[in-house]
């Protein structure tokens, strides 16, 4: 399983024209990644419904719905910060911005903070909908089996 969020429709164009426009963002997960599970997590609790078809691509978020998916991304984004030990700025660092306040994640395989990782992608989630929001643009989402 894939799971995808966009600022725009992805799946109609060709992949590399896609990853080229600087414009287009997206932030997914796979059967082989860490995020798909906190994904549809987040999703079951803020917009169950759409869990009930079982694979599409593209599907535009109501506003609504987007609104509630951020609620509870950002629940989940504060709980993972708050069990965060601070590091000072080393190697293997990528410095993200969240409500203010600049954050040094440590993305290296095994280090003290196990959820930077997947942090990483959340807080560039919780980016794209800002922008999908402030620019009155529905977000993206696409759950589908990998082929």
């Amino acid at each position: 399983m894939e799971i995808t969020f966009s600022n725009t429709a992805k799946h109609n164009q060709d992949h590399f024209d896609f990853i080229a426009n600087r414009a287009n963002r997206y932030v997914h997960g796979s059967k082989y990644m860490y995020s798909d599970e906190d994904y549809l997590q987040i999703i079951r609790k803020s917009i169950p419904n759409r869990l009930e078809s079982s694979d599409y691509k593209d599907s535009p978020l109501t506003k609504e719905e987007t609104m509630a998916f951020n609620e509870a991304l950002e629940r989940q984004i504060e709980y993972w910060l708050s069990l965060r030990v601070h590091i000072p700025i080393k190697e293997g660092t990528d410095t993200v911005t969240y409500k203010g306040e600049t954050i040094e994640l440590d993305i290296r395989p095994i280090d003290i903070n196990d959820n930077d990782k997947a942090l990483r992608d959340l807080l560039r989630l919780h980016d794209i909908i800002r922008e999908c929001l402030e620019e009155d643009k529905p977000l993206c989402l696409s759950i589908y089996e990998e082929e």
